[in-house]
Protein backbone atom coordinates (compact mmCIF):
# COMPACT_ATOMS: atom_id res chain seq x y z
CA UNK A 1 0.00 0.00 0.00
CA UNK A 2 2.86 2.40 0.85
CA UNK A 3 4.42 1.71 -2.54
CA UNK A 4 1.24 2.72 -4.37
CA UNK A 5 0.80 5.85 -2.26
CA UNK A 6 4.32 7.03 -3.08
CA UNK A 7 3.99 6.14 -6.76
CA UNK A 8 0.75 8.14 -6.98
CA UNK A 9 2.48 11.08 -5.28
CA UNK A 10 5.29 10.88 -7.83
CA UNK A 11 2.72 10.92 -10.66
CA UNK A 12 1.08 13.97 -9.10
CA UNK A 13 4.22 15.95 -8.20
CA UNK A 14 6.84 14.79 -10.71
CA UNK A 15 9.79 14.36 -8.33
CA UNK A 16 10.20 13.67 -4.61
CA UNK A 17 13.13 13.39 -2.22
CA UNK A 18 13.30 10.97 0.73
CA UNK A 19 12.39 13.90 2.96
CA UNK A 20 9.37 14.72 0.79
CA UNK A 21 8.14 11.13 1.09
CA UNK A 22 8.59 11.28 4.85
CA UNK A 23 6.70 14.59 5.14
CA UNK A 24 3.86 13.64 2.77
CA UNK A 25 3.19 10.13 4.08
CA UNK A 26 4.15 10.29 7.75
CA UNK A 27 6.58 7.40 7.28
CA UNK A 28 9.78 7.43 9.27
CA UNK A 29 12.96 8.58 7.51
CA UNK A 30 14.48 5.04 7.37
CA UNK A 31 11.20 3.56 6.06
CA UNK A 32 10.87 6.26 3.38
CA UNK A 33 14.47 5.65 2.32
CA UNK A 34 13.99 1.86 2.17
CA UNK A 35 10.78 2.29 0.18
CA UNK A 36 12.42 4.45 -2.49
CA UNK A 37 15.36 2.05 -2.68
CA UNK A 38 12.94 -0.86 -3.19
CA UNK A 39 11.04 1.01 -5.91
CA UNK A 40 14.30 1.90 -7.67
CA UNK A 41 15.47 -1.74 -7.56
CA UNK A 42 12.14 -2.84 -9.05
CA UNK A 43 12.55 -0.40 -11.93
CA UNK A 44 9.52 1.73 -11.10
CA UNK A 45 11.43 4.89 -10.11
CA UNK A 46 14.68 6.49 -11.21
CA UNK A 47 17.05 9.05 -9.67
CA UNK A 48 16.16 12.42 -11.18
CA UNK A 49 18.73 15.01 -10.18
CA UNK A 50 19.03 16.88 -6.93
CA UNK A 51 16.88 19.33 -5.02
CA UNK A 52 17.85 22.60 -3.43
CA UNK A 53 20.76 22.53 -0.97
CA UNK A 54 19.47 22.34 2.59
CA UNK A 55 20.84 23.67 5.88
CA UNK A 56 23.30 20.79 6.12
CA UNK A 57 24.96 21.78 2.86
CA UNK A 58 23.80 18.70 0.95
CA UNK A 59 21.32 18.67 -1.92
CA UNK A 60 18.76 15.82 -1.58
CA UNK A 61 18.54 13.13 -4.23
CA UNK A 62 15.27 13.40 -6.17
CA UNK A 63 13.33 10.47 -7.63
CA UNK A 64 10.81 10.28 -10.47
CA UNK A 65 8.61 7.62 -12.06
CA UNK A 66 10.52 5.51 -14.60
CA UNK A 67 8.53 6.41 -17.75
CA UNK A 68 9.59 3.18 -19.44
CA UNK A 69 8.05 1.03 -16.70
CA UNK A 70 4.79 0.80 -18.65
CA UNK A 71 2.67 2.21 -21.46
CA UNK A 72 -1.02 2.92 -22.04
CA UNK A 73 -2.91 3.31 -25.32
CA UNK A 74 -6.12 5.14 -26.23
CA UNK A 75 -7.96 4.41 -29.49
CA UNK A 76 -10.85 6.34 -31.06
CA UNK A 77 -12.86 4.32 -33.60
CA UNK A 78 -14.91 6.31 -36.17
CA UNK A 79 -16.85 4.91 -39.14
CA UNK A 80 -14.14 6.00 -41.60
CA UNK A 81 -11.04 6.48 -39.44
CA UNK A 82 -9.23 5.26 -36.35
CA UNK A 83 -6.76 7.30 -34.29
CA UNK A 84 -4.49 6.13 -31.50
CA UNK A 85 -2.43 7.79 -28.79
CA UNK A 86 0.25 6.18 -26.60
CA UNK A 87 1.54 7.54 -23.30
CA UNK A 88 4.25 6.31 -20.98
CA UNK A 89 3.27 5.34 -17.44
CA UNK A 90 3.96 8.88 -16.19
CA UNK A 91 1.27 10.17 -18.56
CA UNK A 92 3.50 11.81 -21.19
CA UNK A 93 2.16 11.23 -24.73
CA UNK A 94 4.91 9.60 -26.81
CA UNK A 95 3.11 8.78 -30.07
CA UNK A 96 -0.02 9.49 -32.11
CA UNK A 97 -1.12 7.74 -35.28
CA UNK A 98 -4.22 7.79 -37.47
CA UNK A 99 -5.60 5.90 -40.44
CA UNK A 100 -8.16 7.96 -42.33
CA UNK A 101 -9.05 5.40 -45.00
CA UNK A 102 -9.69 2.05 -43.39
CA UNK A 103 -8.77 -1.06 -45.35
CA UNK A 104 -11.14 -4.05 -45.58
CA UNK A 105 -12.09 -6.10 -43.75
CA UNK A 106 -13.40 -3.55 -41.25
CA UNK A 107 -13.45 -4.36 -37.55
CA UNK A 108 -11.12 -5.00 -34.62
CA UNK A 109 -8.21 -5.89 -36.92
CA UNK A 110 -8.15 -2.21 -37.97
CA UNK A 111 -7.43 -1.26 -34.34
CA UNK A 112 -4.47 -3.63 -34.32
CA UNK A 113 -3.11 -1.98 -37.48
CA UNK A 114 -3.39 1.52 -36.03
CA UNK A 115 -1.80 0.49 -32.74
CA UNK A 116 1.07 -1.15 -34.61
CA UNK A 117 1.70 2.17 -36.36
CA UNK A 118 1.56 4.13 -33.11
CA UNK A 119 3.80 1.66 -31.28
CA UNK A 120 6.30 1.88 -34.14
CA UNK A 121 6.55 5.64 -33.57
CA UNK A 122 6.88 5.10 -29.80
CA UNK A 123 9.62 2.52 -30.31
CA UNK A 124 7.81 -0.28 -28.48
CA UNK A 125 5.99 -3.47 -29.48
CA UNK A 126 2.20 -3.78 -29.15
CA UNK A 127 2.84 -6.59 -26.63
CA UNK A 128 4.58 -4.03 -24.38
CA UNK A 129 1.36 -2.06 -23.86
CA UNK A 130 -0.11 -2.59 -20.40
CA UNK A 131 -3.61 -1.23 -21.14
CA UNK A 132 -5.66 -0.29 -24.19
CA UNK A 133 -8.99 1.58 -24.06
CA UNK A 134 -10.98 1.54 -27.31
CA UNK A 135 -13.62 4.27 -27.67
CA UNK A 136 -16.57 3.36 -29.88
CA UNK A 137 -19.69 5.27 -30.96
CA UNK A 138 -22.07 2.69 -29.54
CA UNK A 139 -23.12 1.03 -26.28
CA UNK A 140 -21.01 -1.90 -25.12
CA UNK A 141 -22.98 -4.56 -23.24
CA UNK A 142 -20.34 -6.24 -21.06
CA UNK A 143 -22.57 -9.17 -20.07
CA UNK A 144 -23.40 -10.02 -23.70
CA UNK A 145 -19.99 -8.90 -25.07
CA UNK A 146 -21.93 -7.05 -27.75
CA UNK A 147 -21.78 -3.54 -29.21
CA UNK A 148 -25.25 -2.04 -29.69
CA UNK A 149 -26.39 1.10 -31.59
CA UNK A 150 -23.36 0.75 -33.88
CA UNK A 151 -24.86 -0.06 -37.28
CA UNK A 152 -22.61 2.63 -38.77
CA UNK A 153 -19.48 0.63 -37.78
CA UNK A 154 -19.03 -2.25 -40.26
CA UNK A 155 -17.49 -5.33 -38.66
CA UNK A 156 -18.29 -4.40 -35.06
CA UNK A 157 -21.79 -5.87 -34.55
CA UNK A 158 -21.00 -9.55 -33.98
CA UNK A 159 -21.34 -11.15 -30.52
CA UNK A 160 -18.02 -11.66 -28.74
CA UNK A 161 -16.59 -8.40 -30.08
CA UNK A 162 -14.56 -7.72 -26.94
CA UNK A 163 -12.99 -11.17 -26.98
CA UNK A 164 -12.15 -10.81 -30.68
CA UNK A 165 -10.54 -7.44 -30.00
CA UNK A 166 -8.40 -8.94 -27.25
CA UNK A 167 -7.22 -11.71 -29.58
CA UNK A 168 -5.85 -9.04 -31.91
CA UNK A 169 -4.17 -6.91 -29.23
CA UNK A 170 -1.76 -9.14 -27.34
CA UNK A 171 -1.29 -9.21 -23.59
CA UNK A 172 -2.60 -5.77 -22.56
CA UNK A 173 -5.74 -5.22 -20.49
CA UNK A 174 -8.29 -4.20 -23.16
CA UNK A 175 -11.43 -2.21 -22.43
CA UNK A 176 -14.25 -1.13 -24.79
CA UNK A 177 -16.06 2.05 -23.79
CA UNK A 178 -18.73 4.34 -25.22
CA UNK A 179 -17.06 7.44 -26.68
CA UNK A 180 -19.34 9.99 -24.96
CA UNK A 181 -18.81 8.27 -21.60
CA UNK A 182 -15.11 8.95 -22.08
CA UNK A 183 -15.78 12.63 -22.82
CA UNK A 184 -17.70 12.78 -19.52
CA UNK A 185 -14.76 11.16 -17.76
CA UNK A 186 -12.42 13.81 -19.18
CA UNK A 187 -14.81 16.57 -18.06
CA UNK A 188 -15.03 15.08 -14.58
CA UNK A 189 -11.24 15.00 -14.19
CA UNK A 190 -10.99 18.56 -15.55
CA UNK A 191 -13.53 19.84 -13.02
CA UNK A 192 -11.70 18.17 -10.10
CA UNK A 193 -14.96 18.13 -8.11
CA UNK A 194 -15.24 14.92 -6.10
CA UNK A 195 -18.53 13.03 -6.17
CA UNK A 196 -20.38 15.34 -8.56
CA UNK A 197 -23.33 14.30 -10.73
CA UNK A 198 -23.84 15.77 -14.19
CA UNK A 199 -25.33 15.00 -17.58
CA UNK A 200 -23.31 15.66 -20.73
CA UNK A 201 -25.17 16.13 -24.02
CA UNK A 202 -22.96 15.35 -27.02
CA UNK A 203 -23.80 17.43 -30.11
CA UNK A 204 -21.71 16.42 -33.09
CA UNK A 205 -22.27 14.39 -36.26
CA UNK A 206 -24.30 12.18 -33.91
CA UNK A 207 -26.28 12.83 -30.73
CA UNK A 208 -25.21 11.17 -27.49
CA UNK A 209 -25.14 11.59 -23.76
CA UNK A 210 -23.38 10.44 -20.62
CA UNK A 211 -24.31 10.34 -16.95
CA UNK A 212 -21.79 10.97 -14.19
CA UNK A 213 -23.44 9.94 -10.90
CA UNK A 214 -21.76 10.70 -7.58
CA UNK A 215 -18.37 10.84 -9.29
CA UNK A 216 -18.71 7.60 -11.29
CA UNK A 217 -19.88 6.86 -14.81
CA UNK A 218 -23.38 5.36 -14.83
CA UNK A 219 -23.51 2.86 -17.70
CA UNK A 220 -26.86 1.16 -17.00
CA UNK A 221 -27.61 -2.57 -17.02
CA UNK A 222 -26.69 -3.02 -20.72
CA UNK A 223 -24.23 -0.16 -21.18
CA UNK A 224 -26.87 2.03 -22.83
CA UNK A 225 -27.44 4.69 -20.14
CA UNK A 226 -27.19 8.19 -21.61
CA UNK A 227 -28.18 7.20 -25.16
CA UNK A 228 -29.78 10.60 -25.66
CA UNK A 229 -30.42 10.00 -29.35
CA UNK A 230 -33.36 7.81 -28.27
CA UNK A 231 -35.11 10.39 -26.10
CA UNK A 232 -38.71 11.07 -27.15
CA UNK A 233 -39.32 14.80 -26.60
CA UNK A 234 -42.39 16.58 -28.08
CA UNK A 235 -42.15 16.83 -31.85
CA UNK A 236 -40.06 13.67 -32.28
CA UNK A 237 -41.37 10.54 -33.95
CA UNK A 238 -40.51 6.87 -33.75
CA UNK A 239 -40.93 5.50 -37.25
CA UNK A 240 -38.88 2.86 -39.02
CA UNK A 241 -35.99 5.23 -39.71
CA UNK A 242 -35.80 6.66 -36.22
CA UNK A 243 -36.19 3.29 -34.49
CA UNK A 244 -32.57 2.55 -35.43
CA UNK A 245 -31.14 6.10 -35.25
CA UNK A 246 -33.24 7.49 -32.40
CA UNK A 247 -36.13 9.95 -32.35
CA UNK A 248 -34.15 12.79 -30.73
CA UNK A 249 -31.41 12.22 -33.33
CA UNK A 250 -34.07 12.75 -35.99
CA UNK A 251 -35.14 15.99 -34.33
CA UNK A 252 -31.74 17.61 -33.71
CA UNK A 253 -29.15 15.34 -35.37
CA UNK A 254 -26.96 15.90 -38.39
CA UNK A 255 -29.69 15.49 -41.01
CA UNK A 256 -32.03 17.89 -39.19
CA UNK A 257 -29.40 20.63 -38.80
CA UNK A 258 -28.29 20.37 -42.43
CA UNK A 259 -31.95 20.57 -43.46
CA UNK A 260 -32.39 23.71 -41.35
CA UNK A 261 -29.31 25.21 -43.02
CA UNK A 262 -30.50 24.28 -46.52
CA UNK A 263 -33.91 25.85 -45.86
CA UNK A 264 -32.08 29.06 -44.84
CA UNK A 265 -30.13 29.04 -48.11
CA UNK A 266 -26.96 27.32 -46.89
CA UNK A 267 -26.54 23.88 -48.50
CA UNK A 268 -23.60 22.45 -46.52
CA UNK A 269 -22.14 18.99 -46.08
CA UNK A 270 -21.44 18.72 -42.36
CA UNK A 271 -23.29 19.38 -39.12
CA UNK A 272 -20.56 21.76 -37.98
CA UNK A 273 -20.85 23.79 -41.19
CA UNK A 274 -24.64 23.85 -40.80
CA UNK A 275 -24.65 25.35 -37.31
CA UNK A 276 -21.85 27.78 -38.27
CA UNK A 277 -23.82 28.99 -41.31
CA UNK A 278 -27.00 29.44 -39.28
CA UNK A 279 -25.21 31.36 -36.52
CA UNK A 280 -23.60 33.67 -39.07
CA UNK A 281 -26.94 34.40 -40.79
CA UNK A 282 -28.83 37.22 -39.05
CA UNK A 283 -31.99 36.06 -40.81
CA UNK A 284 -31.76 32.62 -39.18
CA UNK A 285 -32.24 33.81 -35.59
CA UNK A 286 -35.63 32.07 -35.28
CA UNK A 287 -34.11 28.84 -36.55
CA UNK A 288 -31.41 28.99 -33.85
CA UNK A 289 -34.15 29.45 -31.27
CA UNK A 290 -36.03 26.45 -32.68
CA UNK A 291 -32.90 24.28 -32.46
CA UNK A 292 -32.19 25.50 -28.92
CA UNK A 293 -35.76 24.72 -27.86
CA UNK A 294 -35.44 21.18 -29.20
CA UNK A 295 -32.23 20.64 -27.22
CA UNK A 296 -34.00 22.02 -24.14
CA UNK A 297 -36.89 19.55 -24.54
CA UNK A 298 -34.41 16.68 -24.47
CA UNK A 299 -32.56 18.05 -21.45
CA UNK A 300 -35.81 18.66 -19.56
CA UNK A 301 -36.53 14.92 -19.68
CA UNK A 302 -33.10 14.18 -18.22
CA UNK A 303 -33.55 16.76 -15.45
CA UNK A 304 -36.88 15.22 -14.44
CA UNK A 305 -35.36 11.76 -14.06
CA UNK A 306 -31.84 12.43 -12.79
CA UNK A 307 -31.79 15.90 -11.18
CA UNK A 308 -28.10 16.48 -12.03
CA UNK A 309 -26.09 19.24 -10.36
CA UNK A 310 -25.10 20.61 -13.76
CA UNK A 311 -25.51 20.07 -17.50
CA UNK A 312 -22.75 20.18 -20.11
CA UNK A 313 -23.00 20.76 -23.87
CA UNK A 314 -20.09 19.08 -25.68
CA UNK A 315 -19.07 18.16 -29.23
CA UNK A 316 -18.31 20.21 -32.32
CA UNK A 317 -21.81 21.74 -32.62
CA UNK A 318 -21.64 22.91 -29.00
CA UNK A 319 -18.14 24.29 -29.52
CA UNK A 320 -19.17 26.29 -32.59
CA UNK A 321 -22.46 27.35 -31.02
CA UNK A 322 -20.57 28.63 -27.98
CA UNK A 323 -22.18 30.87 -25.40
CA UNK A 324 -24.88 32.06 -27.82
CA UNK A 325 -26.30 28.57 -28.32
CA UNK A 326 -25.82 27.67 -24.64
CA UNK A 327 -27.66 30.81 -23.48
CA UNK A 328 -30.52 30.12 -25.89
CA UNK A 329 -30.87 26.54 -24.62
CA UNK A 330 -30.71 27.72 -20.99
CA UNK A 331 -33.44 30.29 -21.60
CA UNK A 332 -35.76 27.62 -23.03
CA UNK A 333 -34.93 25.27 -20.15
CA UNK A 334 -35.95 27.94 -17.65
CA UNK A 335 -39.37 27.98 -19.25
CA UNK A 336 -39.70 24.18 -19.28
CA UNK A 337 -38.63 23.12 -15.78
CA UNK A 338 -39.19 24.53 -12.30
CA UNK A 339 -35.50 24.70 -11.40
CA UNK A 340 -32.90 24.07 -14.10
CA UNK A 341 -29.31 23.25 -13.07
CA UNK A 342 -26.44 25.35 -14.48
CA UNK A 343 -25.77 24.70 -18.17
CA UNK A 344 -22.14 24.98 -19.28
CA UNK A 345 -19.91 24.26 -22.24
CA UNK A 346 -17.33 21.48 -22.21
CA UNK A 347 -13.96 22.40 -20.73
CA UNK A 348 -11.99 19.76 -22.68
CA UNK A 349 -12.00 20.93 -26.29
CA UNK A 350 -8.96 19.15 -27.80
CA UNK A 351 -9.75 15.54 -28.80
CA UNK A 352 -11.94 14.91 -25.71
CA UNK A 353 -12.68 11.28 -26.64
CA UNK A 354 -8.98 10.37 -26.82
CA UNK A 355 -8.34 12.42 -23.68
CA UNK A 356 -10.93 10.45 -21.71
CA UNK A 357 -9.78 7.13 -23.16
CA UNK A 358 -6.20 7.89 -22.14
CA UNK A 359 -7.23 8.80 -18.58
CA UNK A 360 -8.99 5.44 -18.21
CA UNK A 361 -6.16 3.56 -19.92
CA UNK A 362 -3.55 5.10 -17.60
CA UNK A 363 -5.67 4.11 -14.59
CA UNK A 364 -5.71 0.50 -15.84
CA UNK A 365 -2.01 0.48 -16.75
CA UNK A 366 -0.92 1.90 -13.37
CA UNK A 367 -3.10 -0.59 -11.52
CA UNK A 368 -1.33 -3.36 -13.41
CA UNK A 369 2.24 -2.04 -13.30
CA UNK A 370 2.27 -0.54 -9.81
CA UNK A 371 0.70 -3.56 -8.10
CA UNK A 372 2.83 -6.21 -9.78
Amino acid sequence: MNNRVVLDLLIERGTLSRGDVRDLTGLSKPTASQLLTRLEESGLVLPSGYGETGPGGRAPQLYAINPGAGHAAAVDVRPESISARIADISGVVVAEFEITQLPDPRGPENVAQVLAGACGIAGIAVDELDAIVVAVPGSYDVAEDLLRYAEHLPGWQQPGIGEELRRHLGKAAVSLENDVNLVALAEHRASDVAGESFFLLWLDEGIGGALMMDGSLFRGSRGAAGEAAFLLPPGSRLDGEHRSKGAFEGLVGSDALREFAADAGHPVGSTADAIAALLADAGAAETIQEIAQRYAFGLASVIALVDPSRLILAGEVARIGGSRLRDAVAAHLDRLVISAPPLGLAAVADAPILEGAMLLSLDLARESVFTT
